[in-house]
């Protein structure tokens, strides 16, 4: 085969790969197989579209822009296709008006130091998608705001003093649900509370384990 051939050849098999990309790219039926991992519990049926956002401008300028930031020619990269996925695609469907930890809290000064160790100002820093697991950060994160507290009359047979002592962050959400979503009494005993290991189970996949009815469900299973 001649020289002239053989670069033939490979400029054909270059346009045929990259027709190839560009087609499992923006093919809609082609959304599962570029998913980085599975969803989280919930979210199967979910489309890429139902949190990922178009880029603004056309292919074509997106390459460009990112060129252009390659060279600091510009301050920030753009995505190629889709957005990455922020607070405001979760709220759509999670908003709630009961929410103890409403993420915008958490960009007050007085939690600056808390949101330097987990940053609980954003949504997926707790649930990160593909990962399959419902929470994708450990239990103690609970210590970062609350190491100091104290209770007058504290309600439970085992002090909340004492359980910071014992550094038993875990067992805070035995008895509370983090975003209030469930209409459940607080327990008063630590034996009654739910148990931690029931908790991850929970945090991976398992059913639900809070009592009581559930005060406010996302947009897609309000059906």
């Amino acid at each position: 085969m001649s020289n002239r051939k053989r670069q033939n050849l490979g400029y054909l098999l270059g346009i045929v790969f990259s027709l190839v990309i560009l087609l499992l790219l923006f093919l809609p039926s082609s959304q599962t197989l570029l998913r980085n991992g599975p969803m989280i519990a919930g979210h199967e049926k979910l489309q890429c579209s139902s949190c990922h956002r178009d880029e603004q401008g056309s292919f074509r300028q997106q390459l460009q822009a990112n060129i252009q930031y390659l060279l600091n020619n510009r301050k920030d990269a753009v995505s190629v296709g889709l957005k990455p996925v922020s607070n405001n695609e979760c709220i759509k469907c999670h908003e709630r008006p009961n929410d103890r930890h409403p993420v915008y809290r958490f960009r007050e000064p007085k939690y600056r130091k808390a949101t330097e160790k987990v940053k609980a100002d954003t949504c997926i820093a707790c649930h990160l998608e593909h990962k399959s697991k419902r929470i994708t950060v450990a239990m103690d994160y609970c210590m970062h705001c609350h190491d100091t507290l104290s209770l007058e009359d504290d309600p439970i047979d085992i002090s909340h003093q004492q359980l910071i002592k014992d550094k038993n962050w875990s067992s805070c959400l035995s008895c509370h649900d983090y975003h209030g979503n469930h209409n459940m009494k607080t327990e008063t005993e630590i034996k009654k509370a739910i148990a931690v290991s029931e908790l991850k189970k929970y945090f991976d996949r398992a059913p639900n384990p809070y009592p009581g009815k559930i005060i406010h469900k996302a947009k897609n299973e309000e059906k």
